[in-house]
């Protein structure tokens, strides 16, 4: 009969080699991929140089053994699901490149690969590392999924974001949609952003706002006109979960004509920010702007005047079948430079002596307390 104590002795000599192993597999796993929002440090140093292209060439080159899902060592078991594939998959291929070096390349260029190309490259995922387009940071890639969550300036994202559209990259496109929040941006240029309504194609901005979202916007059709486009990418910076820096109030005043009959020049919009900054806004689809900057957190007012004061001798007055005049004495014309007097008017503070100042007067105080700090 075997003694009691070496019953007890090999148990636990069983369990250690047990442990041990399991060790073993663990670390195996954990050399095979770099640490997620890390720079790799397993052969390099620990900087942003990137990889030579011919580094990249080399390992795109390499010759793999394909994964095989139905093969023999997995009749014994029920079918893989595709959550098992894709992780069996990842570590059968890593496991073959463990002696390449790994290749550090910048979201742009990552962005820019698709088809064949871009499928080989994921195939070889745990030696390849994105660097972040403006900091010493570099994404870990796992098969096809890219791995944590960013921040980035709205700028480079919209750029990186129309790459990936016409490269047709549906990875990079999921991982900015889902996975990059945009910098805070100031006041100022979320203002300076609405000039902007040629800086991107329409399928751009499209692409990056929800249907829902567009059909709510836009109507039925959910197509975003070329006119609205600065609009729809400060809702798109919005919806990415972008928010506008904290420096104080965040007010913007936005002054319109009563009627658009007999104006005079161009068709800017005159919009007033809590910074006293005046801005003359080309083609501002109003209603739009407004809804934007209100989900941004702005206390965004509007001001309809009929009347502009100019001077003691001058004004533009809405009259009948509500077409503008200019009255200067007794002299009186039909048509009025509405933008140029309103901003003239705003700068010499005699909104006061507007005949809407009474309807307006809490806007207009608060325009002429901006305008004196």
């Amino acid at each position: 009969m075997i003694n009691l104590t070496r019953i007890i002795f090999i148990f636990f000599l069983l369990n250690s080699i047990s442990i041990a192993q399991s060790q073993s597999l663990e670390d195996d796993d954990l050399n095979d991929f770099g640490t997620p929002n890390q720079t790799d440090q397993t052969n390099e140093k620990d900087d942003c140089e990137l990889s030579k292209d011919s580094e990249l060439i080399k390992l795109l080159n390499f010759k793999l053994k394909k994964f095989n899902p139905t093969g023999k060592e997995f009749e014994s078991g029920p079918p893989l699901t595709q959550e098992e594939i894709k992780h069996k998959s990842i570590r059968f291929y890593s496991l073959q490149l463990k002696d390449e070096r790994n290749v550090k390349i910048d979201i742009d260029k990552f962005a820019s690969l698709g088809g064949a190309t871009l499928a080989s490259l994921l195939d070889r995922s745990s030696k390849v590392f994105l660097r972040h387009p403006e900091k010493c940071e570099f994404f870990s890639l796992f098969g096809d999924s890219i791995i944590g969550h960013y921040e980035i300036s709205f700028d480079r994202i919209l750029r990186l974001y129309a790459t990936a559209v016409n490269k047709d990259n549906a990875i990079a496109q999921e991982f900015i949609r889902t996975q990059i929040i945009p910098s805070p941006m100031s006041l100022d240029s979320a203002i300076k952003s609405l000039y902007d309504d040629y800086g991107y194609q329409q399928n751009i901005i499209e692409s990056l706002l929800p249907q829902e979202v567009r059909t709510l916007f836009f109507g039925e059709n959910s197509m975003v006109s070329v006119a609205d486009v600065a609009e729809s990418k400060l809702l798109a910076f919005s919806l990415l979960g972008g928010r506008i820096a904290e420096q104080g109030e965040k007010e913007i005043f936005i002054f319109v004509p009563d009627s658009k009959k007999g104006l005079l020049g161009s068709n800017e919009t005159i919009v007033i920010s809590s910074t006293s900054k005046i801005y003359e806004v080309p083609l501002l689809n109003i209603p739009l702007a407004l809804n934007v900057m209100r989900s941004l957190g702005f206390n965004a007012k509007i001001i309809i005047l009929k009347h502009v004061f100019i001077d003691n001798e001058s004004s533009c007055i809405v009259g009948e079948g509500g077409l503008w005049y200019h009255f200067k004495g007794n002299d009186k014309r039909v048509g009025c430079d509405f933008l140029s007097n309103t901003i003239k008017s705003i700068r010499q503070n005699t909104l006061l002596k507007s005949n809407d100042y009474p309807t307006f007067k809490e806007s207009i105080d608060r325009v002429n307390e901006i305008m004196n700090n």
